[in-house]
């Protein structure tokens, strides 16, 4: 096919038929974008366009056929919260739902782990839903972007929101989805465990097992001394604090001991399941009925009601008492172990922001912890004596120095619930004392631990989630630190009790020489970003992300590596790299890659002249930005094994590793679009890969100290390496046997960064010059890969490699996943994979992108042929862009109509009726206009303003944003890191197909007019006013053409 001529008056299509121009057109003024709008409207034409309806996409039988099935918990939910839930863009791509409810709170919120299931039942990476008033979730939304930061890479994401109309503002009818990175690399089921425990779960688990199945320290370590410990000093202060104040001591005294049953009315007004521990109250002198308590711990047969009557009595002398200068900071506010959760890679996640506060006392969060450990975790296997002599101990907290004493460890030994809970306390004890210290730190004599322990005990005895069992010894809690509080408030208490308190207190003057150490107790002093940690935890998290793809179509999440062929290279001799000066350090980190190389590469194992830098060059949808996600998911995920297997993970603080950071490049030239004065030259502080680190992790983030700490690192190796040249052999291998760490750059996609690719590529050479040790890979289309390309990438001694094509094996084996993934029967597996024998497809099935267009359209075939009730046999041979175009189809005729009726049709008219108006001809016409636009000034992003500007039809513009805001087009993803709103199609080849049905219109309408040349001049021309029709020779716009070429015919 060629398109012939600059200036001449005839093109030719195939089928050697000629289209002449009228000789009269070369004096007809130019043509602008509004008569080549009308003359696209005029010629549009769409292959099928008018099939008839009962034709509609195999999805939408498939659906009619399918039941929403929700499993678990889900009778938990009330109506309202059904049908908000349902409204989720994950929950109308699937039709099971698993929900596993979490935890309920007191406001009627309620938190659930969300489990979509795929058609044959496979689950896919499960999320956290928390349901609440819409109020409430607006809040926390808000909470969780400001603080969720702080507790560092392990934060919730949030993945969506809903509210449903018309809800009554009180209810907890609105939902928030949070993200989490579950399983092994997202993959809950290839885990050796559930993808996510709770932190309650884990320590219930432990507590009743007599064998340890799991070190909980270094956990417990994670979460409270590094995580909470960061997020509460990130606005560390000391002030004056009423304490009898903020831990509401009478307050929670008449909930939990005097006044339950009016609390228990109260609270049945909101919801009768957070009444439920109040609706049938235990009179707390039940849980004492023979008076033991009291006689034991004061001497007297007074009743526990009694006492806390009296002790309400002092209510003016405590809060007169117990004003004091406390280290106060952030505070969660609702720090128990469900909103501490763990992943199957022992990565720590914090949940639930909405309840944060500023300026509280530090130990608010931890004495909640502390209390859901003894109160709600701890069940009735514990000896309870060993409890009382722990609680004994806690309550006559002598200061904030002294580590819990391990005189008690002795009396427990032999019994692992006990040796457990003596660890836990430990371990919470130092990491109190480290929250209340400091060179600031006013003095503490234990009381305001003392203090908030005791108002947690109380609040437990109105809590619905303790069994009675466990509200006996939270009363028992309870009684002793009311006795300490009183006994400082200057309180007759009587001999009894101060016998135990100061037996108790001698034992803490015994284990006073074991003071925390001075570097414990001096204040914040760990960094809060270490590489040794934070190293696995993005190759965890980060790694977890890029691993997943979105299957064009149906939308669903597929995994890269378990649900993906994996894409090879072959080597191209096309580039012949010069001589470079290689660095030690980056040959060892070659060497450390040889592995990925063998699976992905082995012709590069074999290469004479290789310095670790390649160029994969492939045509569209051959697979280049799959093969980037495989890249860094298996680097990732080998080095994260390596690193757990090695149990290196905490002790090896050293730099070492290779550090996998996947850029697409088009971002790289947006931001020089928007910022052209931007350098070129690579420095670590401030570029365009530091730029885009931060973009899309945020400045600051965890992500950005660790990319820029690599790359400083790899300075220093350069230096030390440049240093040693002059030294001593014995030097110089010393040099060489330290630890090498640096960047595997996956560079995705040179071509998309049209007309600024030679300035990536000079940054590149700044990059790669400045910072050697670094490995780069960058992939390209072959048309953007002309012999000035070549040369550069030459001269900095790349190699070029292929994409492989796919063997019909392959490509059968892509489809028989695919299909059965989406639940589809054997006799229309065996259907499609017949039809893809046919030599029709011999060339096409090679490309992985037309192979799973293709599958998805003689999908709908098959469907199609069993409405008819004829044979499923397919015998029509598509050209590829018949596949294109029947595939894009499928797209805007996307299956959520259906799921909408059949869940919910009185609420969701407006929604059917907007996504019913996306699949006209008048919608097709719509993204045709839009994409040639796109195409015109050489983007893939557009803003909704240029979306405005590129067509004038508003109306479907307004329909067509409604749908994409609620995730309902699956042919456009928003841009992720943009600052303004941007989107773009999902591959570049649907812009380039809809702009080729957008140019042959313009043909077809020109050619019944007699005036192709000027509309010709018009959509070949980059510019109106020189139409030399340079576009035609132009790689951009090369499939452009073939499409073109493909949709013209003789008639």
């Amino acid at each position: 096919m060629a398109l012939l001529g600059r200036t001449g008056d005839s093109f030719s299509v195939p089928g050697d038929v000629v289209y002449k121009s009228d000789p009269s057109s070369v004096a007809q003024p130019n043509i602008d974008k509004n008569e080549a709008w009308d003359a696209a409207l005029e010629g549009y034409f769409v292959p099928d366009e008018d099939e008839d309806e009962q034709t509609q996409g195999a999805q939408d039988q498939k659906l009619e056929e399918e039941e929403l099935v929700l499993l678990g918990d889900a009778e938990q939910l009330s109506s309202q919260q059904k049908k908000v839930m349902l409204q989720l863009k994950e929950a109308t791509q699937y039709s099971r739902l698993k929900l596993k409810q979490v935890n309920l709170s007191f406001s009627g919120a309620s938190v659930y782990f969300f489990t979509p299931m795929r058609s044959d039942g496979t689950p896919m990476p499960s999320s956290v839903l928390k349901f609440d008033t819409k109020e409430c979730v607006m809040d926390e939304l808000e909470k969780t972007k400001t603080y969720g930061k702080l507790f560092g890479l392990t934060t919730p994401k949030v993945k969506d929101f809903q509210f449903l109309a018309g809800a009554d503002p009180q209810e907890p009818a609105s939902v928030m989805q949070i993200d989490l990175c579950g399983g092994i690399f997202g993959l809950p089921e290839f885990a050796s465990a559930p993808p996510v425990h709770t932190f309650a779960s884990v320590i219930e688990d432990e507590l009743q097992s007599r064998q340890r199945k799991l070190d909980i320290m270094p956990v417990i370590n994670e979460a409270l001394e590094r995580r909470m410990y960061y997020f509460t000093m990130s606005s560390r202060s000391v002030r004056v604090m009423n304490l009898a104040t903020t831990y509401k001591l009478m307050r929670f005294v008449g909930h939990g001991v005097l006044n339950r049953a009016k609390e228990g009315a109260k609270r049945a007004e909101k919801s009768p399941a957070l009444a439920a521990g109040f609706q049938h109250p235990v009179d707390v002198d039940d849980l004492d009925p023979d008076g033991s308590f009291m006689q034991e711990l004061s001497g007297s047969r007074q009743t526990a009601k009694d006492f806390f009557k009296a002790f309400t009595g002092h209510e003016e002398l405590l809060s007169q008492k117990f004003e004091r200068k406390v280290v106060a900071g952030l505070c969660h506010n609702d720090l128990h172990g469900g909103n501490l959760l763990l992943d199957s890679q022992g990565l720590v996640w914090l949940i639930d922001f909405a309840t944060v506060k500023d300026n509280v006392h530090v130990l608010m969060d931890l004495t909640k912890f502390l209390a859901a450990c003894i109160f709600m975790y701890l069940q009735d296997e514990a000896n309870e004596d060993h409890v009382h002599m722990f609680g004994k101990l806690l309550v006559t907290t002598p200061d904030a120095t002294t580590a819990f004493p391990t005189a008690v460890e002795d009396k427990v030994r032999g019994d692992s619930t006990s040796s457990f809970i003596f660890n836990l306390l430990s371990r919470l004890r130092h990491c109190m004392c480290i929250y209340e210290n400091g060179d600031d730190a006013p003095e503490n004599d234990g009381l305001p631990f003392a203090l908030a322990f005791f108002s947690w005990a109380t609040r437990m005895l109105s809590y619905s989630e303790p069994s009675l069992y466990q509200k006996r010894r939270s009363l028992y809690f309870a009684l002793m630190g009311a006795q300490r509080l009183l006994l400082d408030a200057g309180v007759d208490v009587g001999p009894a009790t101060c016998k135990w308190i100061e037996e108790n207190r001698d034992i803490w003057e015994g284990q006073k020489g074991r003071r925390l150490s001075t570097s414990a107790t001096s204040g914040p002093q760990l960094a809060f970003y270490e590489f040794g940690l934070e190293f696995p935890r993005y190759l965890a998290q980060v790694g977890a992300s890029e691993a997943w793809s979105t299957d064009f179509l149906t939308r669903e999440r597929v995994h890269v590596i378990e649900h993906a062929t994996t894409i090879s290279m072959k080597f191209a001799s096309r580039i012949n790299p010069r001589f470079v000066q290689q660095t030690h350090q980056s040959k060892l980190l070659q060497q450390q890659m040889n592995g990925i190389f063998k699976d992905f590469a082995p012709d590069l194992l074999d290469l004479e002249i290789f310095y670790g830098r390649i160029v994969v060059v492939g045509d569209a949808g051959t697979g280049k930005s799959i093969l980037t996600k495989q890249l860094f998911s298996e680097v990732a995920q080998r080095q994260v094994l390596k690193i757990y297997d090695a149990g290196t993970q905490a002790s090896d603080t050293s730099k070492a590793g290779i550090v996998p950071l996947r850029i697409p490049l088009v971002d790289l030239s947006r931001h020089l679009e928007a910022h052209p004065d931007t350098s070129l030259e690579a420095d670590p502080v401030s570029d365009l890969v530091t730029e885009w680190v931060k973009q899309r992790h945020g400045q600051d983030s965890i992500p950005h100290q660790l990319i820029c700490d690599v790359r400083n690192a790899s300075l220093d190796m350069v230096r030390s390496s440049q240093t040693t040249r002059s030294t001593t052999s014995a030097t110089r291998l010393a040099v060489k046997d330290e630890p090498v760490i640096g960047l595997f750059l996956l560079l995705d996609g040179l071509d998309e960064a049209s007309g600024l690719r030679h300035n990536l590529m000079d940054y590149l050479e700044s990059l790669l010059e400045n910072e050697p040790v670094h490995l780069p890979l960058v992939t390209s289309r072959p048309g953007s890969m002309g012999a000035r390309e070549m040369s550069r990438f030459a001269d900095l001694g790349f190699v070029s490699f292929l994409m492989d094509s796919l063997s019909l094996a392959q490509a059968k084996n892509i489809a028989d996943s695919t299909l059965r993934r989406m639940g589809d029967s054997k006799e229309i597996i065996a259907a499609i994979l017949e039809a893809m024998d046919d030599p029709g497809y011999s060339t096409l099935i090679t490309n992985p992108l037309i192979t799973t267009l293709l599958i998805h359209v003689l999908r709908k075939s098959v469907a199609d042929s069993k409405k008819r009730k004829s044979l499923t046999r397919i015998d029509e041979v598509m050209k590829r862009t018949d596949i294109y175009q029947r595939a894009v189809r499928l797209m805007l005729h996307q299956a959520d109509a259906s799921k909408f009726m059949l869940r919910d049709a009185a609420s969701d008219l407006a929604m059917i009726q907007r996504l019913q108006e996306l699949k006209s001809s008048r919608a097709r016409k719509f993204f045709q206009g839009v994409s040639f636009h796109a195409h015109s000034v050489q983007k893939r992003t557009l803003t909704w303003e240029e979306m405005k500007e590129a067509c004038k039809d508003q109306d479907v513009l307004k329909v067509f944003r409604e749908a994409f805001e609620e995730g309902r087009m699956p042919i456009f993803e928003p841009v992720e890191g943009a600052k303004e709103n941007k989107l773009q199609m999902t591959h570049l080849s649907f812009q380039e197909l809809l702009t080729g049905e957008y140019s042959s219109a313009i043909v077809r309408s020109s050619h019944a007019k007699k005036q192709v040349r000027p509309y010709l001049n018009f959509f070949s021309s980059n510019s109106a006013q020189k139409l030399n029709r340079d576009r035609l020779a132009e790689n951009w716009w090369m499939q452009v053409w073939f499409h073109i070429g493909e949709m013209l015919t003789p008639d």
